[in-house]
C-alpha cells in the first residue's frame, strides 16, 4: 500500500483556532476518488467548502465519508492566535502522524512562495528534531489542479464548524477523522 497525504488549512482568528488537516489516500484509490470529487463540483474551478451552502456541504461530506480516506486534523488554539505560529505548531504534530501512517509524499495546497518556504523550513526543522525522517517527501500543488486537496478543505471546514459549535458535519465523517489538539500560545 502506497499512501500520500494532502494538506489544507482553515482558521478563525475570532475564536483563536488554526486547523491543519491531512487527508491520507491510498494511491490505488486516488483516481476513483478524484473522479468522484470532480463530479461533486458545480461549475468550473475547485470544490471549496466555504463557498458551498449548507445543503451542498451535507452532500459533499456524505460522499467523502464513503471513501477510503482517513483525515487527521490538528487544531491549534490560542487567544490571540497568530496564523503562522498556529501552522507551525500544527505541522509539528501532524508530520509525525503522517509518517507513522506510511505517507511517502505530503502535498500541501500552494500558498505564496514565501509561505511555502516557511513550510519547507518547518519540515526541515522537524527532521532536525528527529520528529520525522527523510522518508517522507513534501510538495506543493494549486488547489484547482489537484482534486485530492479538496478533501482536507472539506474536513477542515467540518472541524472548524465543530469548533464553532456545529458538530453535525464532523459526526458525518465518523471514524474517517481524528482530531489532535495542541496549544499555539
Amino acid at each position: 500500500m502506497f499512501v500520500h497525504a494532502y494538506v489544507d488549512e482553515s482558521y478563525d482568528l475570532t475564536i483563536g483556532v488554526y486547523i491543519l488537516t491531512a487527508s491520507i489516500v491510498d494511491l490505488a484509490d486516488s483516481e476513483d476518488i478524484r473522479c468522484m470529487l470532480r463530479e461533486l463540483r458545480r461549475g468550473g474551478g475547485k470544490l471549496h467548502w466555504s463557498k458551498e451552502p449548507p445543503h451542498r456541504r451535507s452532500e459533499i461530506i456524505k460522499a467523502i465519508s464513503t471513501q477510503t480516506v482517513h483525515n487527521v486534523a490538528v487544531v491549534a488554539t490560542s487567544k490571540p492566535i497568530f496564523p503562522e505560529r498556529g501552522r507551525r505548531k500544527c505541522l509539528e504534530a501532524l508530520l509525525p502522524e503522517l509518517e507513522h501512517a506510511g505517507a511517502t509524499m505530503v502535498t500541501f495546497e500552494t500558498r505564496q512562495e514565501r509561505n511555502n518556504k516557511l513550510d519547507t523550513d518547518m519540515v526541515d526543522a522537524c527532521r532536525q528534531k528527529r520528529l520525522i525522517t527523510r522518508r517522507t517527501g513534501v510538495t506543493f500543488a494549486p488547489g484547482g489542479s489537484e482534486p485530492l486537496l479538496w478533501i482536507p478543505d472539506v474536513a477542515c471546514g467540518a472541524v472548524l464548524a465543530a469548533e464553532r459549535g456545529d458538530h453535525g458535519y464532523l459526526e458525518q465523517l465518523g471514524n474517517n477523522a481524528r482530531i489532535i489538539k495542541v496549544t499555539a500560545g
